[in-house]
């Protein structure tokens, strides 16, 4: 007995200095027999290895037959504000599906992804070093949860459930033991009668934190999160939440691996990035409680379906919007294809959707509820109209709210609402009727314009799109106005209106468009809130919604953005269930270059170009909706010049500008020639130099 454990002193001897042999070898020292050394290492870690899998026989005959299961829920160890949950059945098969994956590779580029990549390296290449090990282990339910940890931080729990091979003593031991010989330094601390282990990196001074928590093996590079996770043990929020459960039921076994998102906690992350409030956030992350969504990803697509759930505390208009019904997208057929971001919202009927918001407001915001009744009365007291039968009546329910990338009439961002109607004519009668009514009892002037065949309007419509479809629509209580086929256009500027006529008129429509087409096979084509996001066209226009950092962020990774051209979210609403469908095209970003102007055949030949239709209508916007003032901009959208015009010639007089906004020229012109004295200036806004016309 004596000299067995002298035997095992001796062994555990050779092992320590084995160990600090290897930590010498990694850390670059000189060892003459390291080659030797590096093969004993091998050899013990298979050695401890093949002990675990001994161990894991032997307790899994013992432990199923002869002793009652004390697991736990895996969903109980999650703390309560996270934002992101992401569930697998099988890691490391789903593993490598998704890291083999196209659209993955591509994002693994970015920078932005930089730690999320280095760890996602290190998990490859020990899965695929490992893959008979873990095929012998088995499937082991991996839970990820996100949580934000600090101001403009976010962080991971990451929560194993080893079902009763966590109760063995002698595997924790060795798997101690096996960190220690990867260059950990291994220290313990308490924590509520759990041991948190402590697991510090001798090169990089990372710390991770973990803890066999019953049935579970818990880790995270926050402390934090490891403590509320323990502290989540006997008291669970989100593992009891029924809503939750309702969730992780309805897609339980299904996809890649699933996602839920808790939407109190969304606007912490969304915070982090944006570069002003978003009047939009507060109002999904009060209504919304749970989604619960399946992931699947191929070379072509990530995809999630799935389900979203409402909440006590849910906006009225909300509610309304979703036990409306549904509505057939049609607006793409007349939409622009310069739409950068496209909001279709649906129900069966604006009339039965008042009739759910009223429901709605009595119900649950009494005070909401006394405010709309008075708007709804002082406008119709007011103009002398009834809301139901002038506004309502005529609309069918389909309403789709565009932004644009700028358009031939400057470089601001145009904003349009298209509103499909019953029937054009009875529409165009009804808003008749109303521009009477509000021109005759408020001192408003009523404009009207033709340009090509379409009648450009403006009424003030204050208080009416707010009162009855939300604060998106609040954007219109001034519009400019037409009608196009089945649908009255609205804008709150002339100038993205007359663009919008004239991309219908040339027929560049977003239904032309084959990205669209390709978006719109694989979606539900009657929906009750369809967004599509056109990454190109929208990119710059995300500058003044970021924050610096997040803006050169993404700036930076602009060809990965771009490989991802198009995203879908589509949720469809019915009396039971909501369902959720998102989805992130893939195809990688090839620079278009632009090819040089064939020359004309024959300089004598006339040609009516499609500059000479830009400029038509840059007059026609100029004398009809600029007093007589033809504006132009540089490409980033500052004011170039501005000069007078008559009669489509420049005359009167005449400013340019440098690209800060200083002047730089400032003279005359008459019947299109330049008159006079003009006078150019230095960048400092020093007069330079005179030049006589």
């Amino acid at each position: 007995m004596k000299e067995k454990e002298q035997k095992e002193q001796k062994e555990s001897k050779s092992i320590l200095i084995e160990a600090d042999s290897i930590s010498a070898y990694d850390s670059g020292k000189e060892n003459p027999g390291h080659s030797v050394i590096k093969k004993n290492r091998i050899k013990r870690i298979t050695g401890l290895i093949l002990i675990f899998l001994l161990a894991y026989g032997c307790y899994r005959f013992y432990s199923f037959y002869t002793t009652p299961n004390r697991a736990i829920q895996q969903t109980y160890l999650i703390p309560k504000d996270a934002i992101f949950i992401i569930l697998s059945d099988n890691p490391v098969s789903g593993w490598n599906q998704f890291s083999e994956s196209e659209p993955w590779k591509c994002l693994r580029q970015s920078p932005s992804f930089a730690d999320i990549t280095e760890k996602a390296t290190i998990l490859d290449s020990v899965l695929h070093e490992n893959r008979k090990l873990m095929s012998l282990v088995g499937k082991r339910d991996l839970m990820i949860s996100i949580h934000k940890v600090r101001p403009n931080f976010w962080d991971f729990l990451y929560i194993v459930d080893l079902q009763k091979i966590s109760e063995i003593e002698l595997l924790k031991e060795q798997i101690q033991q096996v960190y220690s010989l990867l260059d950990f330094k291994v220290t313990y601390r308490k924590y509520k009668d759990i041991d948190i282990i402590e697991l510090t990196s001798t090169k990089t001074h990372e710390i991770l934190y973990t803890a066999f928590v019953d049935n579970h093996y818990i880790a995270s590079y926050s402390s934090k999160l490891v403590q509320a996770s323990i502290d989540e043990r006997n008291n669970p929020v989100i593992g009891l939440d029924p809503v939750f459960i309702e969730a992780n039921k309805l897609i339980a076994g299904k996809g890649l691996f699933r996602i839920y998102i808790q939407y109190a906690y969304l606007p912490e992350i969304l915070d982090m990035y944006l570069g002003k409030d978003d009047v939009y956030l507060p109002i999904i992350s009060k209504s919304m409680s749970y989604a619960g969504l399946k992931a699947d990803v191929n070379n072509n697509k990530i995809e999630l379906n799935g389900y979203t759930f409402f909440s006590d505390t849910i906006n009225a208009y909300v509610s309304a919007l979703f036990h409306s019904g549904k509505k057939e997208m049609q607006a793409h057929h007349i939409l622009s294809d310069r739409t950068a971001f496209y909001t279709n919202i649906g129900f069966d009927d604006p009339v039965i959707f008042v009739k759910e918001l009223e429901k709605a407001l009595s119900a649950n915001h009494p005070s909401e509820y006394l405010t709309y009744k008075s708007s709804y009365e002082k406008i119709e007291s007011t103009l002398g109209i009834s809301l139901a039968d002038d506004f309502l009546s005529w609309m069918s329910g389909e309403f789709a709210f565009t932004e644009l990338e700028p358009g031939l009439l400057g470089q601001e961002p145009e904003i349009i609402l298209a509103i499909r109607t019953k029937d054009p004519k009875l529409a165009k009668e009804k808003m008749a009727s109303i521009e009477k009514k509000v021109k005759k009892r408020t001192p408003v002037s009523i404009k009207a314009v033709d340009y090509k065949n379409y009648m450009i309007s403006y009424v003030e419509l204050k208080g009416f799109f707010a009162l009855f479809f939300g604060k998106m629509f609040d954007k219109f209580e001034k519009p400019y106005y037409t009608y196009i086929d089945d649908y009255m256009v609205l804008s709150n500027r002339p100038a993205s209106l007359l663009s919008f006529v004239e991309d219908y008129v040339q027929k560049r429509t977003l239904g032309k468009d084959k990205g669209f087409e390709q978006v719109l096979s694989q979606v539900d084509k009657k929906s009750t809130y369809f967004i599509y996001t056109n990454t190109q066209k929208v990119f710059p226009l995300l500058k003044p919604v970021l924050n610096k950092k997040s803006w050169e962020d993404l700036n930076q990774n602009k060809e990965i953005v771009y490989s991802f051209p198009y995203a879908t979210l589509q949720i469809t609403g019915n009396q039971k269930l909501i369902t959720m469908q998102a989805c992130m095209n893939y195809f990688p970003y090839q620079e278009e270059l632009i090819p040089d102007a064939p020359e004309p055949e024959d300089e004598n030949v006339s040609v009516t170009s499609e500059i000479d239709e830009i400029d038509e209508l840059k007059r026609f916007y100029a004398e009809k909706f600029q007093g007589n003032v033809y504006r132009e901009f540089y490409p980033e959208g500052s004011l170039k010049s501005e000069c007078e015009i008559h009669e489509g010639r420049r005359h009167g007089k005449y400013h340019e500008y440098y690209k800060e906004g200083t002047l730089k020229i400032r003279g005359k012109y008459s019947k299109g020639q330049p008159k006079g004295t003009w006078i150019y200036y230095s960048e400092e806004g020093k007069p330079e130099h005179k030049v006589k016309m």
